[in-house]
């Protein structure tokens, strides 16, 4: 019941994005904004999507490398794209461990590790996010009451997620799990073999010999998301400098941390033409345009490709109770 109301929650903040976003708009006037995009902008923008996404696979084969040498990097980008694809059309972003499960298929790997370096990876994003955030901290208007609100949020969720998880390995979480009286014995043992595994992929950063290139990676995957913002915003008719460019950028990667529905329908849309119209005074219309364009350039490419390699790959949704954590 209670998963019930928190999808009755996400679907309640979906809709008010969607109705912030979309109040007081001129439909004629944001159709015509739509139809004038620069086409080849676009399409150029979705290619270096692509390419971060491969930048990405890479990254994730030189965190992995310790647990299997053998695993391809073709291989990590069709897993990577299932997440997408998963996220895109799942609830409480259950991709993830669906790309979990698409990591170790075929390979020397199991799911629970590799849901752990799927968890390393979103520890990787967000102290990147983090870093930056305070790395540019006087050019963010931090004087908006609600743009402060979504920069404490999100910098005391990422202090919390990642403090929580150097706290669980140093407790004594086996003896915790072994407490547990409304546990059988059985059950206890197979979640301390899981909750093992889980560790051994988050700690694989500590082992890997590929540090420098996982930062590189890091690096060359941001830069190509501040290549496609900007191509975006170009291809939108909307004139603004890099440094505005690059705090819309950091906004949007903080909205999309937002829950939602299954591709932040509403909740991103509502928080970039917010953003937009407040801090860069670009008319609602053309800052909705923009919002509708990047959130598209981002789902659908996501959306097309992830379905081909899920049904590439022979997985279906059930299969995830299946696996051999």
């Amino acid at each position: 019941m209670a998963k019930y109301y928190k999808i009755l929650i996400l679907v309640f903040l979906s809709f008010f994005g969607l109705y912030y976003a979309f109040e007081s708009i001129e439909f004629s006037e944001l159709y015509h904004h739509i139809i004038s995009v620069d086409l080849l902008k676009l399409i150029l923008a979705i290619s270096i999507l692509m390419l971060s996404a491969i930048i990405r696979a890479k990254r994730l084969k030189y965190i992995i490398l310790p647990l299997d040498t053998d695993i391809s990097t073709h291989h990590l980008f069709g897993a990577t794209m299932i997440g997408y694809f998963g996220n895109g059309i799942l609830f409480f972003r259950l991709g993830e461990l669906l790309k979990a499960f698409s990591i170790s298929q075929g390979n020397n790997i199991k799911t629970a590790e590799s849901f752990g370096v799927v968890m390393l990876e979103r520890v990787m994003d967000a102290l990147t996010v983090f870093i930056l955030i305070v790395f540019f901290l006087p050019f963010i208007p931090l004087e908006n009451q609600t743009i402060r609100y979504w920069v404490i949020a999100f910098v005391v969720f990422t202090i919390v997620f990642v403090g929580s998880l150097f706290l669980i390995k140093f407790i004594n979480w086996k003896h915790m799990i072994l407490s547990f009286s409304i546990l059988n014995e059985s059950f206890k043992n197979k979640l301390i073999t899981v909750t093992e595994k889980i560790f051994k992929g988050l700690e694989l950063i500590f082992k890997t010999k590929h540090n420098l290139k996982i930062m590189l990676c890091t690096v060359l995957i941001w830069i190509c998301y501040f290549i496609m913002t900007m191509l975006l915003m170009e291809s939108c008719h909307i004139e603004l400098s890099l440094d505005k460019v690059f705090i819309m950028l950091l906004i949007g990667a903080i909205i999309v941390a937002v829950p939602a529905l299954p591709g932040g329908l509403g909740t991103y849309e509502a928080g970039i033409t917010y953003t937009m119209t407040l801090l860069f005074f670009v008319s609602k219309d053309l800052s909705l345009t923009y919002a509708i364009v990047s959130h598209a350039s981002n789902y659908i490419p996501y959306m097309l490709v992830g379905s081909f390699y899920f049904i590439k790959s022979g997985l279906k949704f059930g299969s995830i109770n299946k696996a051999n954590f």
